[in-house]
Protein backbone atom coordinates (compact mmCIF):
# COMPACT_ATOMS: atom_id res chain seq x y z
CA UNK A 1 0.00 0.00 0.00
CA UNK A 2 1.62 3.42 -1.07
CA UNK A 3 0.17 6.47 0.03
CA UNK A 4 0.79 9.60 -2.26
CA UNK A 5 1.43 12.40 -0.04
CA UNK A 6 2.34 12.72 3.38
CA UNK A 7 -1.03 13.80 4.65
CA UNK A 8 -2.14 10.27 3.01
CA UNK A 9 0.46 8.15 4.83
CA UNK A 10 -0.50 10.06 8.18
CA UNK A 11 -3.96 9.39 8.01
CA UNK A 12 -3.79 6.03 7.10
CA UNK A 13 -1.28 5.46 10.41
CA UNK A 14 -3.79 7.18 12.11
CA UNK A 15 -6.65 5.15 11.07
CA UNK A 16 -4.09 1.66 11.26
CA UNK A 17 -3.69 2.83 15.57
CA UNK A 18 -7.33 4.00 16.11
CA UNK A 19 -8.85 0.33 14.70
CA UNK A 20 -6.20 -1.16 17.43
CA UNK A 21 -7.73 1.18 20.12
CA UNK A 22 -5.14 3.73 20.26
CA UNK A 23 -6.47 7.24 21.51
CA UNK A 24 -5.40 10.23 20.32
CA UNK A 25 -4.77 13.24 22.28
CA UNK A 26 -4.19 16.80 21.45
CA UNK A 27 -3.38 19.31 23.75
CA UNK A 28 -2.54 22.58 23.94
CA UNK A 29 0.59 23.62 26.38
CA UNK A 30 1.61 27.50 27.62
CA UNK A 31 5.17 26.92 27.02
CA UNK A 32 8.04 24.86 24.66
CA UNK A 33 9.30 23.53 28.41
CA UNK A 34 5.25 21.93 28.77
CA UNK A 35 5.33 20.61 25.29
CA UNK A 36 8.82 18.77 25.28
CA UNK A 37 7.29 17.01 28.67
CA UNK A 38 4.12 15.97 26.90
CA UNK A 39 6.13 14.66 23.73
CA UNK A 40 8.39 12.38 26.40
CA UNK A 41 5.18 10.62 28.32
CA UNK A 42 3.87 10.27 24.78
CA UNK A 43 7.43 8.97 23.60
CA UNK A 44 7.84 6.77 27.05
CA UNK A 45 4.11 5.62 26.14
CA UNK A 46 4.55 4.54 22.70
CA UNK A 47 7.65 2.60 24.02
CA UNK A 48 5.69 0.78 26.86
CA UNK A 49 3.13 -0.71 24.52
CA UNK A 50 6.11 -1.76 22.35
CA UNK A 51 7.56 -3.23 25.29
CA UNK A 52 3.64 -5.15 26.06
CA UNK A 53 3.63 -3.52 29.74
CA UNK A 54 -0.07 -3.32 29.80
CA UNK A 55 -0.73 -5.21 26.56
CA UNK A 56 -0.36 -8.49 27.80
CA UNK A 57 -3.04 -7.73 30.56
CA UNK A 58 -5.60 -7.39 27.54
CA UNK A 59 -5.09 -10.67 26.74
CA UNK A 60 -5.17 -12.78 29.93
CA UNK A 61 -4.52 -16.35 28.14
CA UNK A 62 -0.89 -15.50 27.34
CA UNK A 63 1.45 -17.38 29.62
CA UNK A 64 4.75 -16.04 30.26
CA UNK A 65 6.73 -18.00 28.03
CA UNK A 66 4.58 -16.84 25.04
CA UNK A 67 4.76 -13.39 26.42
CA UNK A 68 8.10 -13.48 26.08
CA UNK A 69 8.19 -14.68 22.69
CA UNK A 70 5.47 -12.21 21.78
CA UNK A 71 7.94 -9.39 23.35
CA UNK A 72 11.44 -10.87 20.82
CA UNK A 73 9.21 -10.63 18.27
CA UNK A 74 8.40 -7.16 18.60
CA UNK A 75 12.05 -6.19 20.05
CA UNK A 76 13.13 -7.60 16.30
CA UNK A 77 10.49 -5.53 14.10
CA UNK A 78 12.73 -3.75 11.45
CA UNK A 79 15.76 -6.19 11.88
CA UNK A 80 17.42 -6.79 8.92
CA UNK A 81 17.64 -10.30 9.68
CA UNK A 82 14.49 -11.06 8.27
CA UNK A 83 12.76 -9.34 4.36
CA UNK A 84 10.08 -7.91 5.90
CA UNK A 85 9.97 -5.36 8.89
CA UNK A 86 7.30 -7.84 10.72
CA UNK A 87 9.48 -11.12 9.69
CA UNK A 88 9.99 -12.11 13.51
CA UNK A 89 6.26 -11.70 13.94
CA UNK A 90 5.41 -14.13 10.81
CA UNK A 91 8.19 -16.25 12.04
CA UNK A 92 6.69 -16.34 15.51
CA UNK A 93 2.90 -17.10 14.59
CA UNK A 94 4.40 -20.01 11.92
CA UNK A 95 6.01 -21.52 14.65
CA UNK A 96 3.42 -20.88 17.44
CA UNK A 97 0.71 -22.67 14.20
CA UNK A 98 3.26 -25.30 13.60
CA UNK A 99 3.08 -26.16 17.64
CA UNK A 100 -0.55 -26.61 17.12
CA UNK A 101 -1.43 -23.41 19.40
CA UNK A 102 -3.58 -21.61 17.70
CA UNK A 103 -4.69 -19.93 20.91
CA UNK A 104 -1.49 -18.44 21.29
CA UNK A 105 -1.03 -17.96 17.29
CA UNK A 106 -4.34 -15.38 17.84
CA UNK A 107 -3.11 -13.46 21.09
CA UNK A 108 0.33 -13.14 18.97
CA UNK A 109 -1.32 -11.36 16.74
CA UNK A 110 -3.62 -8.77 18.67
CA UNK A 111 -0.65 -8.06 20.91
CA UNK A 112 1.51 -7.46 17.96
CA UNK A 113 -1.73 -5.27 16.37
CA UNK A 114 -1.84 -3.57 19.37
CA UNK A 115 1.85 -2.49 19.89
CA UNK A 116 3.12 -2.18 16.30
CA UNK A 117 -0.80 -0.67 14.50
CA UNK A 118 0.86 0.53 11.45
CA UNK A 119 1.67 -3.35 10.66
CA UNK A 120 -1.39 -5.28 11.63
CA UNK A 121 -2.96 -5.17 8.01
CA UNK A 122 0.40 -6.59 6.52
CA UNK A 123 0.46 -9.39 9.17
CA UNK A 124 -3.55 -10.09 9.03
CA UNK A 125 -2.86 -10.37 5.18
CA UNK A 126 -0.94 -13.50 5.50
CA UNK A 127 -2.93 -15.46 7.85
CA UNK A 128 -4.70 -17.06 5.47
CA UNK A 129 -1.62 -18.83 4.32
CA UNK A 130 -0.31 -19.53 7.56
CA UNK A 131 -3.79 -21.44 8.41
CA UNK A 132 -3.62 -22.90 5.06
CA UNK A 133 -0.45 -24.28 5.76
CA UNK A 134 -1.54 -25.63 9.06
CA UNK A 135 -4.24 -27.43 7.55
CA UNK A 136 -2.12 -29.20 5.40
CA UNK A 137 0.41 -30.09 7.53
CA UNK A 138 -1.81 -30.73 11.24
CA UNK A 139 -5.36 -31.43 9.59
CA UNK A 140 -4.80 -33.87 6.86
CA UNK A 141 -6.08 -31.54 4.09
CA UNK A 142 -4.47 -32.21 1.21
CA UNK A 143 -2.59 -29.53 -0.66
CA UNK A 144 -4.95 -30.06 -4.44
CA UNK A 145 -8.22 -30.32 -1.65
CA UNK A 146 -7.18 -27.24 0.22
CA UNK A 147 -6.22 -25.11 -3.44
CA UNK A 148 -9.71 -26.24 -5.01
CA UNK A 149 -11.92 -25.60 -2.18
CA UNK A 150 -10.25 -21.98 -1.30
CA UNK A 151 -10.81 -21.33 -5.00
CA UNK A 152 -15.00 -22.16 -4.55
CA UNK A 153 -15.17 -20.54 -1.10
CA UNK A 154 -13.43 -16.98 -1.47
CA UNK A 155 -14.63 -15.62 1.76
CA UNK A 156 -12.57 -18.26 3.34
CA UNK A 157 -10.22 -15.76 3.93
CA UNK A 158 -12.01 -12.76 5.49
CA UNK A 159 -13.58 -14.75 8.05
CA UNK A 160 -9.96 -16.06 9.20
CA UNK A 161 -8.87 -12.46 9.29
CA UNK A 162 -11.76 -11.56 11.29
CA UNK A 163 -11.53 -14.17 13.76
CA UNK A 164 -7.85 -14.04 14.28
CA UNK A 165 -8.63 -10.72 16.47
CA UNK A 166 -10.62 -13.31 18.71
CA UNK A 167 -8.64 -15.50 20.41
CA UNK A 168 -10.93 -17.57 22.10
CA UNK A 169 -12.94 -17.84 19.02
CA UNK A 170 -9.89 -18.36 16.49
CA UNK A 171 -9.46 -22.03 17.20
CA UNK A 172 -13.04 -23.04 16.81
CA UNK A 173 -13.12 -20.91 13.52
CA UNK A 174 -9.98 -23.08 11.72
CA UNK A 175 -11.27 -26.39 12.82
CA UNK A 176 -14.69 -25.72 11.77
CA UNK A 177 -12.69 -24.69 8.45
CA UNK A 178 -10.85 -27.70 8.63
CA UNK A 179 -14.27 -30.04 8.80
CA UNK A 180 -15.89 -28.08 6.12
CA UNK A 181 -12.83 -28.92 4.13
CA UNK A 182 -13.23 -32.58 4.67
CA UNK A 183 -16.77 -33.00 4.28
CA UNK A 184 -16.25 -30.94 0.72
CA UNK A 185 -14.08 -33.77 0.27
CA UNK A 186 -16.18 -36.49 0.87
CA UNK A 187 -18.88 -35.28 -1.40
CA UNK A 188 -16.66 -35.61 -3.91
Amino acid sequence: MTDKTVTDRMKRQRELRAAEGWQKVTVWVPTAADAADVKKLAAERRARAEALTSLSEEVPKVNVETAERIAQAIAEHGSKAYNTPSGAVLELMKELASEDDLVSFANAFVIVARAKPANANFITARVPAMISEFLILHRGIGQGMMAKWSTSKPDWAEELKSAVRDPERFPQVVEALAQTIRHSQAMQ
